[in-house]
């Protein structure tokens, strides 16, 4: 197993761990960045610089499951995204994308492709098992700064074809988003390389 690979001990029931962006493996999702009002300077340094994620999944006291990301941007900008899976609503403002509204919960394979069918695309088998996670946003234009786009992601993970020869378990972002700004929905696949388990 090489470095990069993600481990089995490591499942969308058991996930607490540190991922990097695969560049050659990613989509490029500049025309997402600029529709939520990104800089191009920003832009530009996360075309050739890979994002960093630490996830963080666990259960607080009231039997509510989180899902804690926090990425790791350049020039030392971070995002933080903490999700609670209940599907409740929420409003927070981010750094890097605004006002925001927002609600997760998990789902299926079944369930993401009725989202919308490339969502429920090419997930391995824990991911059957156990299951996704999926995460609903929207920028709101009623505060501030707001700007109007839609998004849908689906977390897990899947086996992937790094060359000719070879396949790898990678962390999986799945992203269907919607903007006045664009002419159709874009579909956008990120794939993420193993760093450590834990934090």
């Amino acid at each position: 197993m090489s470095t990069t690979e993600v481990p089995l001990t490591i499942s969308t029931k058991n996930l607490t761990a540190v991922f990097k962006q695969n560049k050659d493996l990613s989509s490029c999702v500049d025309e997402v960045l600029k529709a939520q009002g990104i800089s191009w300077t920003v832009r530009t340094a996360l075309k050739y610089t890979p994002i960093g994620l630490r996830i963080n999944l666990y259960t607080d006291d009231s039997g509510v499951e989180h899902l804690d990301i926090d990425q790791l941007m350049p020039a030392g900008i971070k995002s933080e995204e903490p999700r609670i899976l209940d599907f409740q609503f929420r409003e927070r403002l981010s750094l890097v994308f605004g006002p925001v509204v927002a609600r997760s919960k998990r789902v299926t394979i079944e369930e993401a492709t009725q989202i919308h069918s490339f969502l429920g695309q090419g997930w391995d088998d824990s991911c059957a098992m156990d299951g996704l996670f999926y995460a609903y946003a929207r920028g709101d234009p009623s505060k501030p700064n707001g700007l109007e786009w839609e998004s849908h992601q689906i977390f897990g993970f899947a086996d992937v074809p790094v060359d000719e020869k070879q396949t790898e378990r990678k962390y999986v972002v799945r992203l269907y988003f919607t903007a006045p700004s664009l002419d159709q929905g874009v579909e956008k696949r990120l794939v993420y390389d193993f760093v450590q388990e834990g934090l």
